[in-house]
């Protein structure tokens, strides 16, 4: 596996807020992280939010209400605004998003609220592809009387904290730490009281155990060095034995669980300055609730109540949480099929049950019934209807097992793989995109054609898994202009689509140059992006001589579908302004102009 263009956790960047990393064997590429969680936009605008409520009546027993909670989060990154940060210290950069790829989440009261325990809780966060993390949970009453009355009512008290983790390139050391796993184990057991800790705590331990030469470290002399070599061990150390785990207190960072147990015995030797990918955790705020208070302002509706069902002994409602993509491109059908087999001698009748997930739906319930003290145990099986030449195909994937009443189907679990393409609001204000998916099936052509606009922000393309050799490509045109820019063909995965993605956004350079034809001494020009000619701010003042008849100008392109740049002859004050060129692509390299040109006023 290659690792280029990785982010290099050595190479972080101190600039304006958040964790800025370049990225590997690419020096003129750089990686942000999140800087806090916000809620994905479904197709039509609406937040992928829902709370469904259950009523289950019947018989003696008291009506039960429980609900099915669905959110889908994804990374609020300022591009922009970093962007121009990084630019000037570092004009030659671009940035780029970097996804984290899943973690736990957990709601928290602000102030002095008493929320339901059930809530504190933390709840995994799943990988739902191009940059997003679904939360799924049913709820108890209690929980879910008090988030509809949040939905509802706009109470917007309770906030989120999430952790999560994205993966990269370990920082670098050159020295060589030799130490025996079990035994290092050990000594990390005596001084953590439930098997967590912080990447910031195990570092600091692992420091202390090479100054007490626990772990020998050889090239290391000063407190500094080994501060640095702890910590490259350290993110070896979690990304070899640890997996993240929910945080005591998530105030405090992001916490490891070490399995302890896997560390084996026997010396080994570390050579730190090895390329390896290890995980990088931290500690996200989000506000899914203020969210849905300004969702509502807007008129949208976020809860909604499902059918009472009738309430019998042995009665069970299965939660069913697909973890689709909202608007699915190439596929017709899709669903599940729950089996049940029997047992005996209770019930000697297989049970059976089905489930369409449509397009929107986040979330999907099957009432089964099984025997008065049989627990909740079956099997599952997706299956998709495509278009396959002049007609349909059924297709299925493998036979599951779980158990108990709440199933988050994995991606793994469907008979097609879906390539998701998301695109951020700010870019589908500036253009249209069009993205085509090709590949072979049984040696044919496929293909699969989609839109994102400003309605629709993302899709996924339902690829069947025996198609080869896919690509995507996509093509945004500029909703002011017409004018085009391209991406691609790139490999089948997913992609999140920002103004940043385009390769001529960012860093821009061209060389100017005079052509001296005529007796003067001095052309001054001006020159600004073509999309802030206004901005003084933006304009830079150019003086060229015969003695120096060329110079480099750099500039941010913000829009790649407005990349151009203009010029006018430059006036002294009190004089009327030039006009402003028409705009002149930078593709070219190098733009030329005359100095008798001044005097016409040509531009």
């Amino acid at each position: 596996m290659s690792l280029k263009n990785m982010p290099d956790w050595s190479q972080p960047l101190h600039i304006g807020g958040g964790e800025i990393f370049l990225a590997y064997e690419e020096p003129r590429r750089a990686y942000a992280l999140p800087l806090e969680l916000g809620v994905a936009p479904e197709p039509g605008g609406a937040p992928a939010l829902s709370l469904e409520l259950i009523r289950m009546i019947g018989g003696n027993h008291e009506p039960q209400v429980f609900g099915l909670l669905a959110v889908r989060f994804s990374g609020l990154y300022a591009l922009s605004e970093r962007q121009q940060e990084l630019f000037a210290e570092y004009p030659g950069i671009k940035l780029e998003p970097l996804a984290p790829r899943g973690g736990f989440v957990r709601f928290q009261a602000a102030g002095v609220l008493d929320i339901p325990e059930e809530l504190l809780a933390p709840r995994p966060l799943i990988w739902s592809g191009a940059g997003s993390l679904t939360l799924s949970a049913q709820l108890g009453q209690t929980a879910t009387m008090m988030l509809h009355d949040a939905l509802v009512n706009g109470m917007v008290t309770v906030t989120a904290l999430a952790e999560v983790e994205a993966w990269g390139l370990a920082s670098r050391f050159p020295a060589h730490a030799e130490f025996n796993p079990s035994e290092l184990a050990a000594l990390l057991n005596a001084s953590i009281s439930d098997g967590r800790i912080t990447q910031t705590e195990l570092a600091s331990q692992l420091a202390n155990h090479m100054q007490n030469e626990s772990i020998s470290v050889t090239g290391v002399t000063t407190d500094a060095e080994r501060t640095s070599a702890a910590n490259a061990c350290a993110e070896r150390l979690l990304g070899r034995f640890a997996r993240l785990s929910p945080a005591v207190d998530p105030s405090l960072g992001a916490s490891y669980m070490i399995a302890m147990e896997t560390m084996p015995n026997g010396k080994v030797t570390w050579d730190l300055s090895d390329k390896t990918l290890v995980p990088r955790a931290m500690v996200l705020s989000a506000n899914p609730l203020e969210t849905a208070k300004q969702a509502a302002a807007h008129g949208f509706t976020l809860t909604r109540d499902a059918p009472v069902i009738q309430f019998f002994t042995g009665l069970h409602l299965l939660s069913l949480y697909p973890n689709l993509p909202s608007r699915r491109i190439g596929v017709l059908m899709m669903g599940v099929e729950i089996r049940v087999p029997p047992f005996l001698p209770d019930r000697p009748q297989t049970v059976t049950g089905s489930a369409l997930f449509r397009e929107n739906e986040m979330v999907k319930t099957i009432p089964i019934r099984l025997s008065a003290n049989e627990p909740v145990a079956y099997d599952y099986q997706t299956f998709a209807f495509i278009s396959a030449g002049e007609g349909t195909q059924r297709l299925t994937g493998p036979v599951l097992h779980h158990q108990g009443l709440l199933l988050t189907l994995p991606p793994d679990s469907f008979p097609v793989q879906f390539v998701r393409v998301e695109a951020t609001q700010l870019l589908l204000e500036a253009a249209t995109l069009e993205i085509h998916c090709t590949g072979l099936r049984n040696d044919k052509t496929w293909n699969a054609v989609g839109t994102l606009d400003q309605t629709i922000t993302s899709l996924a393309f339902a690829v069947p898994r025996d198609v080869t050799g896919g690509t995507l490509a996509l093509e945004a045109a500029a909703r002011n202009s017409g004018r085009r820019r391209s991406i691609g063909p790139i490999a089948l995965e997913d992609c999140w689509l920002d103004l940043s993605s385009f390769p001529t956004a960012g860093p821009a350079i061209i060389s100017i140059s005079c052509n001296f034809d005529d007796a003067a001494g001095l052309v001054a020009i001006e020159c600004a992006p073509e999309d802030r000619l206004d901005n003084p701010e933006a304009t830079v003042l150019i003086r060229l001589t015969p003695a120096n008849p060329s110079r480099e100008w750099r500039w941010l392109v913000l829009n790649p579908l407005n990349d151009g740049f203009c010029w006018r002859w430059f006036r002294l004050p009190g004089e009327p302004s030039a006009p402003w060129s028409s705009s002149i692509d930078p593709g070219a390299g190098s733009f030329i102009l005359k100095s008798s040109a001044r005097m016409e006023g040509v531009q």
